[in-house]
């Protein structure tokens, strides 16, 4: 490779491992729980009581996950651009699930090891020093990853669910054979029938009548691509940082708007439902009012879900460092201050607070799901940075 001038490092990466996890597996899991409490004095029964919380299963283990990777990393023009490529297969077997069980028995559901995943994908990085050794250096790093996701095999039943939401007594989030983790499963709305006012369900079994074979996956919570930028630069005394991320092709189920939307309660409504159906106002996307608790135009559809691709700067840092000759007398190496913007700017067609939430946290099988979740705050922050 003399003659390759451009080519200043080359390596090719191939990975093979095993890990395990135990993350989710809860204190004595292996043993059925119990809690102890005391009954009033008024009951007969009074004094001394116990009841059951938890089944144990001596047969929990952890999960077990399997990576195969390839990859390569080339340094271009003496480090000046420097290019990462990875490809990974994963293979999770054991996967930790909560089973449910019969609602008749005191206990509804039990941990256990129930299943296999996958998780293929391609990463890449591009770091780049734009310039160098003048008044203003400049490098930039970016960053994009794709992963699909399946799930290759369930034990005990077919099909989990997850992410309930209480107003419509429901479960939007499902976990099936062949299927990604955080797909959303519903109806399909087909808008407002302009003669009753009440939202039209497709008839997706085509048996001729409204019924719950016509759910289906609705939406897909797994974004297509996430990515990363980041700027570096500095001018005399000054640093500027300055960091973009983004997600792509991910859906949102806008759980809040159920609440915000349904008009079947007592709740506040959103400015949205002003343009609702009346035998005035056919022609619209929004439901009639019903009231009396009637949620038959909030069931878990199409109609809540939306695009939840976004572009954030998250974050940018300006700093101003003192000269270090002044600082001498102080016996001070280094002074600066700097002041930090986070989550400044959101691009996104997202109607909701903010597309970067889930209500259910770090959970793997409900992803995607706005409910009443607080939003990130948008912060700037001030300081000193010394350094003796």
């Amino acid at each position: 490779m003399a003659g390759l001038d451009a080519i200043y490092d080359m390596k090719l990466r191939v990975g093979w491992g095993k890990n395990g996890n135990q993350e989710g597996i809860p204190n004595y899991a292996r043993y059925g729980l119990v809690s102890y409490y005391r009954r009033a004095a008024t009951n007969p029964l009074s004094g001394p009581s116990s009841v059951q919380v938890t089944y144990g299963n001596p047969d929990l283990q952890w999960e077990t996950t399997t990576q195969s990777n390839i990859g390569v990393d080339l340094s271009l023009y003496r480090g000046r651009v420097n290019f990462t490529a990875d490809a990974y297969y994963k293979k999770t077997d054991d996967v930790l699930l909560n089973v449910q069980l019969s609602n008749s028995l005191p206990i509804t559901s039990i941990q256990t090891n129930a299943g296999k995943i996958e998780n293929r994908g391609l990463e890449f990085n591009l770091s780049t020093v734009n310039t160098e050794g003048r008044a203003l250096n400049w490098s930039t790093d970016f960053n994009i990853s794709f992963n699909k996701n399946k799930v290759l095999e369930l034990n005990y039943t077919d099909v989990y669910y997850f992410g309930s939401t209480y107003s419509n007594n429901s479960n939007v989030a499902m976990v099936r054979e062949d299927l990604p983790l955080g797909v959303f499963f519903g109806y399909v709305a087909d808008g407002v029938d302009p003669e009753t006012g009440d939202l039209i369900y497709r008839d997706v079994n085509e048996n001729g009548i409204f019924d719950p074979g016509d759910r289906k996956v609705i939406g897909d919570a797994n974004p297509d691509f996430t990515y990363g930028l980041t700027n570096n630069l500095s001018w005399k005394s000054f640093d500027l940082n300055i960091f973009f991320q983004g997600s792509q092709g991910n859906d949102i189920f806008n759980a809040t708007r159920i609440d915000l939307e349904g008009m079947f309660d007592s709740k506040n409504q959103s400015t949205v439902v002003l343009r609702r159906w009346t035998p005035d106002n056919r022609d619209t996307d929004i439901p009639r009012a019903i009231g009396g608790g009637n949620v038959n135009n909030v069931l878990n559809s199409t109609r809540f879900v939306e695009d939840g691709s976004y572009l954030r700067l998250k974050a940018i840092t300006l700093a101003y460092n003192i000269n270090p000759k002044r600082l001498e007398r102080l016996k001070v190496q280094k002074l600066s201050v700097y002041v930090t913007g986070q989550n400044l700017l959101t691009f996104t067609n997202y109607s909701g607070f903010d597309p970067e939430v889930n209500a259910f946290g770090r959970s793997a099988t409900e992803l995607g799901i706005d409910y009443g979740t607080y939003p990130q705050a948008r912060t700037v922050t001030a300081g000193v940075n010394v350094e003796f």
